[in-house]
């Protein structure tokens, strides 16, 4: 979704609201799939936690990070994804 967005030439603010819906139609498949994970209670805190932090990090920094910034940041977390994948795919070779 990263590379369509950037050969569409979307700026961040359009991306981030459809990526965010991508993730969870996604989220909402796998949960569907396999189940709600069964974590304690102490890792669920910590995930919304997480998801809190995330969230209020991402509105303080959604005006200062300059459009080329952001892509780039995007650009390397998909690459970072892809090679991941990659890897534990050739592991289990």
């Amino acid at each position: 979704m990263s590379l369509y967005a950037v050969n569409a030439g979307w700026t961040v603010r359009e991306f981030v609201p459809d990526a965010q819906f991508y993730g969870i139609v996604v989220n909402a498949f796998s949960v569907a799939a396999n189940g709600v994970p069964r974590l304690n209670t102490s890792l669920w805190t910590l995930a919304l936690a997480g998801m809190a932090a995330g969230a209020f990090i991402g509105r303080a920094l959604a005006t200062r990070v300059p459009e080329r910034g952001a892509r780039l940041l995007v650009l390397l977390l998909a690459l970072a994804g892809g090679l991941s994948t990659l890897a534990k795919g050739a592991w289990k070779l």
